[in-house]
């Protein structure tokens, strides 16, 4: 990831927790500069409080918690990726989902974007204004994550990891043997009580990778 970044100079790359454990951050006290001042990547102060709390109750009592990432690239400019067999949508869904734990993945509004009309949903585009001639056209809104038709948009590319809670729990867990009878199974030594938190700056690394690759693809492609 870091190599990657390199590639791609031009972007800013920013992951955050946005959760555990079904507790949300609360968009109105979002604040960027936050985010390395606590143990959560978190950018809400007042959600990084109750989440210690959360954490160490699920740690005490055996057991864990799960997370949502999201991951914001900013200066990802528009053109990059393609409309079927390398989207670039599909192949950042790919990347988040190679990493362990991840069991989903949403590229802007996400599962949300089902629940919306076609005009809520749309992403309306204004030409470049007399005030700002020299920056063309600009969309009023980001729903679609900034990728559209599988090509980005010049909007922020905006992704969420969903991580599982971790399976390694000192709580027993029903199962069964090599011979097939019932058993249980419980996790002894090091337990982590939410790899989300671990798995937000290798989130920041897979955007990098995948954004590199791409930015090198559409300059073989484009020149």
């Amino acid at each position: 990831g870091a190599v990657a970044r390199l590639v791609i100079p031009e972007v800013r790359i920013m992951a955050y927790v946005a959760e555990i454990g079904g507790d949300a951050i609360d968009p109105e006290r979002f604040d960027a500069d936050e985010i390395g001042k606590n143990p959560f990547w978190c950018p809400d102060p007042a959600a990084a409080t109750r989440w210690e709390a959360l954490v160490d109750d699920a740690r005490k009592a055996g057991s864990s918690l799960g997370a949502v990432v999201e991951c914001v690239a900013t200066g990802v400019p528009a053109g990059w990726g393609a409309p079927i067999y390398a989207k670039l949508d599909a192949d950042l869904a790919a990347g988040m989902m190679g990493i362990n734990a991840v069991k989903g993945v949403e590229i802007g509004d996400g599962f949300g974007a089902a629940r919306l009309s076609g005009e809520q949903n749309a992403d309306p585009m204004r030409p470049a204004g007399a005030d700002k001639p020299g920056d063309g056209p600009r969309f009023e809104a980001n729903h679609a994550g900034g990728i559209a038709g599988g090509i980005s948009t010049g909007q922020p590319v905006v992704c969420r990891v969903a991580f599982k809670p971790t399976s390694s729990i000192l709580t027993p867990v029903p199962s069964i043997t090599r011979d097939g009878e019932a058993t249980e199974v419980r996790t002894k030594g090091r337990h982590d009580p939410c790899v989300g938190i671990r798995g937000t700056p290798v989130v920041e690394a897979m955007m990098a990778l995948v954004l590199a690759d791409h930015k090198l693809l559409h300059q073989e492609q484009c020149g």
